[in-house]
């Protein structure tokens, strides 16, 4: 592995955690094509870090971005389709057409004018229909589709290569999921294509009820190694763990406030090491106060006072081993006996571990760890 003890705070991401979740992905859902999706660098995870990892194994990339998926079309060896989920700016478009990239449409008029593009530069457009079922943030929402159907398939420069949906509560509602389904499906029927990717499911759904009819599956944070399932034993082994290193060690006496704000008064002498990781890098500002900790020297230590921009205050009066300046911190991750998870610190934070994951700042460096974590 990379020296890391030239770092202040890093993330050590763990191939082969990725490669047994996805086994797990596709154990959900026999026979399905899996579109793993990379957005928002891959989760926190690291774009070309988690690009390269899952390259052999998967069918197909999905981003958020055209800066995204260009990334992911500079960094893999063999043509993968690469597919941007969200709505394209009409400035996008072109450069996305002329990449190969596939889009999603989610009117007639968003088609024919992709087909205006893909006429004007003689490429044909690769193009997902998206059906709003329930979620309410893109696709065809109204009875036309079917017939919006043939006209679009009626556009010279327009090849319907897949139709997909979005699922809002598979992890906590299968009526109001199997209902949409059952939309998504009547209306396929009616419009009388034939796609090669279907896709509906995304990892909440793939847990629960594997690809809910579809050819294709969309697998995100159960990639990463978290279940979105409440209280569920799936197996998944994260593939992330967030280190930094202690900059100092101070002995405080009794009555010393720590952090801005002062809500944190010392009621002894108190050992606190301080930190070098803060918000700035991703570590949530609030978790101040919330009783957050971190593990050293594998014991927890509880956080003292407000997250700053640049570095947080730990109580190690506990630990008895010797602590000295740079040594290393386990902020999400398994040290000793201890582990805290990216849902922990969520749960303390009152948010959800998807934006633990990508809030992680691009100034925290991503390394490969080859070391065997079982």
């Amino acid at each position: 592995m990379e020296d890391k003890l030239a770092k202040r705070t890093w993330v050590e991401i763990n191939p082969e955690a990725l490669k047994k979740n996805l086994t797990i992905c596709r154990e959900s859902a026999p026979g399905s094509a899996v579109m793993a999706v990379v957005k928002a660098d891959a989760y926190g995870h690291g774009l070309t870090e988690t690009v390269k990892a899952l390259e052999s194994q998967i069918d197909a990339f999905g981003v958020a971005t055209l800066k995204e998926a260009i990334t992911i079309i500079s960094l893999i060896s063999e043509k993968k389709t690469v597919m941007i989920l969200g709505a394209l700016l009409p400035d996008e478009r072109e450069t996305a057409i002329m990449q190969d990239i596939h889009v999603t449409v989610s009117s007639l008029q968003e088609a024919q004018e992709f087909s205006e593009i893909g006429k004007s530069n003689d490429k044909e457009v690769k193009v997902h229909l998206v059906l709003d079922t329930g979620m309410g943030r893109l696709g065809f929402s109204d009875n036309n589709f079917a017939r919006n159907c043939q006209e679009i398939k009626a556009l010279d420069y327009i090849s319907i290569s897949g139709v997909a949906t979005h699922f809002p509560c598979s992890d906590i509602d299968d009526e109001f999921t199997n209902q949409q389904i059952k939309t998504f499906n009547s209306l396929l029927q009616d419009s009388n294509i034939k796609p090669k990717w279907i896709h509906l499911a995304n990892s909440a759904a793939t847990l629960r009820i594997g690809n809910s009819s579809g050819t294709m599956i969309r697998p995100g944070l159960m990639i990463y190694g978290i279940s979105p399932i409440k209280d569920q034993d799936s197996g998944l082994k994260p593939a992330m763990e967030w280190k930094a290193r202690i900059s100092q060690i101070r002995k405080l006496p009794l009555g010393s406030s720590i952090s801005y704000g002062r809500s944190f008064i010392t009621e002894a002498e108190t050992r606190v090491a301080t930190v070098a990781v803060g918000y700035g890098d991703g570590y949530p500002r609030s978790l101040s106060d919330k009783d957050a900790e971190v593990i050293i020297k594998g014991k927890r230590c509880r956080i003292l006072g407000k997250v700053t921009m640049d570095m947080i205050m730990v109580d190690v009066t506990q630990i008895d081993q010797l602590l000295e300046s740079g040594d290393e911190v386990t902020l999400i991750g398994t040290e000793g006996n201890e582990y805290i998870s990216a849902l922990e610190l969520a749960n303390k934070a009152n948010t959800i571990p998807w934006e633990i994951l990508t809030s992680i700042s691009p100034r925290v460096e991503r390394m490969i760890c080859l070391e065997n974590k079982e």
